[in-house]
């Protein structure tokens, strides 16, 4: 069994593996993972938990912010925009941040 991996011991999924997804890009992005969703979300770590296919989707709606919201907040605190980048994925978005 991998360590990303679990098996449910009971219920109705009993037996059904759970398998999380890596975070090693997002690990390469810890410093600014962990900025950017205190910025943008007001979040300490701890306080979340992204993966490498997390994306801006995954907490809209967060203090009522919509993807909009969102956007803007990034291009107002990084000077960047992210809007063509159609996944909204996160390691992409910490990406750019780290070249800009």
């Amino acid at each position: 069994m991998k360590n990303n991996s679990r098996i449910i011991p009971s219920g109705p999924f009993k037996g059904k593996k759970i398998e999380f997804a890596p975070t090693t890009g997002i690990d390469k992005f810890r410093a600014i993972s962990e900025d950017f969703m205190n910025k943008v979300f007001g979040l300490e770590p701890g306080e979340y938990l992204i993966s490498d296919e997390s994306s801006l989707y995954d907490f809209t709606g967060l203090d009522e912010m919509e993807l909009t919201d969102i956007h803007n907040k990034i291009r107002e605190i990084y000077n960047i925009d992210v809007l063509d980048i159609k996944s909204r994925n996160l390691l992409e978005i910490f990406k750019r941040i780290g070249v800009s």
